[in-house]
């Protein structure tokens, strides 16, 4: 038989061996993903899995002591530009996450470049949930290009208000100068904006909707700063319950060595996550408020009144930081 697993929403299907090495949509959400032989796929599976294991025990070996570990994460929420550090991908800084899931039984890999904010992912993620009713067609466009294989799409900025223009024209040129985008091509008299973009795998997924987890760490960052506590920080993170039951946890931050916080985001379908994200807040032991699903462009009634309804907590990109500063 041949497996397609859905990189956007993580569906994992069998198909008859004839699809192998060809791109089919996923029925779910239509992202293309490859079909690859269930052999190959599995023992790649595996060959990543080991290899993750292997970087995480040298990098628990080269963990110093609990004491200076929380120093140095304290010196870091107190002085340290969040959007623009290394710091974070420290083994000292990420200590007392390790430290929590053992003291639970359960084995946990970091990925350190998941909170490297060197880069420019960060910036541009802040930019989007901060103005995201805006240019979410913006995103529609591009990430439908990327599933339709177009080298491109074009913005049509006729019909906008001045504001709404220099707003569009300036997140293009931001995703030109952060060389998200390949090119960025202006026509003041057609009044459009062309963007070829980028096939790196890494910006796709970003389009696709990484760029909430990114907003979502960079938020949660904010509030550690703002309110100047001790935390770990992470994102990304594979971790496997007793039960063998793999899981990645999109955000997950602990303040004062000892309160979890866990983001789940979304920017597309939740609603058939919910059980899973249910059963999993169970699983690490956090209550209600320390589990929170963020889901863009949810208004927060219908967030107010999934949060009522589901043993989890419901936010938009709007109202996460309002959320965490309640807590």
């Amino acid at each position: 038989m041949a497996i397609s697993r859905c990189s956007h929403c993580n569906f994992i299907r069998e198909l008859e061996p004839r699809f192998i090495g060809q791109d089919v949509p996923c029925p779910k959400c239509q992202h293309q993903n490859k079909v690859w032989d269930t052999p190959f796929f599995v023992s790649k599976l595996l060959e990543k899995y080991f290899a993750l294991q292997v970087s995480h025990k040298r990098m628990q070996s080269e963990l110093p002591e609990e004491d200076s570990a929380t120093e140095s994460v304290q010196d870091i929420a107190a002085s340290t530009d969040f959007s623009n550090t290394e710091m974070l991908s420290s083994p000292a800084q990420h200590q007392p996450i390790l430290q929590w899931f053992k003291q639970k039984n359960i084995e946990v890999v970091i990925n350190p470049k998941a909170v490297d904010t060197t880069g420019f992912f960060d910036e541009i993620a802040t930019e989007i949930g901060q103005h995201y009713t805006s240019l979410k067609p913006i995103l529609g466009q591009i990430s439908h290009a990327y599933k339709e294989n177009y080298n491109g799409t074009t913005i049509n900025l006729a019909n906008r208000n001045p504001d709404e223009i220099r707003l569009l024209t300036t997140f293009c040129k931001q995703l030109y100068d952060y060389a998200l985008i390949g090119k960025l091509v202006q026509q003041k008299t057609e009044k459009t904006l062309r963007l070829i973009l980028q096939p790196t795998p890494v910006i796709r997924q970003f389009f696709n909707g990484i760029w909430l987890e990114w907003f979502a760490m960079m938020q949660a960052l904010t509030y550690v700063q703002q309110r100047n506590l001790p935390f770990s920080c992470a994102r990304n993170v594979v971790i496997t319950l007793p039960n063998a039951d793999m899981h990645e946890l999109d955000v997950f931050l602990l303040m004062d060595n000892k309160t979890p916080i866990c983001i789940e985001c979304k920017t597309g379908d939740y609603k058939s996550s919910i059980e899973k994200y249910r059963l999993l807040k169970k699983s690490l032991g956090l209550q209600k408020s320390q589990f929170i699903l963020c889901v863009a462009d949810l208004s927060d009634e219908h967030a107010q009144g999934l949060s009522s309804m589901y043993d989890l907590t419901f936010v938009n990109e709007k109202s996460l930081l309002t959320y965490l500063h309640r807590l």
